[in-house]
């Protein structure tokens, strides 16, 4: 039973992750709201959007070994940026900080299948 709700309990948690990064994007007031996903780029080449989600899921994902959780976290946001454009995933990270209380898998299977399916393909 709890390898059955493995996937949901990560996916909770990467969900109150992008809560994380909506706020830390939003709050970089003196950098501006990047545009891109590779906007902002610091001497690892990874923008500030990437960094911020790649940080809230490490974050959310503390359970797990620190070398595990960064090469989960790696892969989810490869096959996001796989799947859609920085434009679509804003518009994920909107409908995320509007619906923050009631974010459940099944909101985020129902209305971003892509997502699910990133989270779904990364093993844990």
């Amino acid at each position: 039973m709890a390898g059955i709700l493995c996937p949901v309990i990560r996916t909770r948690r990467l969900a109150a992750a992008l809560l994380a990064l909506a706020l830390v994007v939003a709050g970089c007031a003196n950098s501006g709201v990047p545009e891109s996903w590779d906007e902002q780029a610091d001497e690892s080449g990874k923008g500030l959007a990437e960094r911020g989600f790649l940080g809230a899921c490490v974050e959310a994902n503390g359970d797990l070994a620190a070398a595990r959780s960064r090469s989960y976290c790696a892969c989810v946001l490869d096959k996001v940026q796989a799947a859609v454009t920085y434009e679509e995933f804003r518009t994920f990270d909107d409908f995320i900080d509007k619906h923050r209380d009631e974010v459940s898998p099944a909101m985020l299977g129902e209305n971003f299948g892509w997502f699910m399916e990133a989270v779904a393909a990364c093993p844990v």
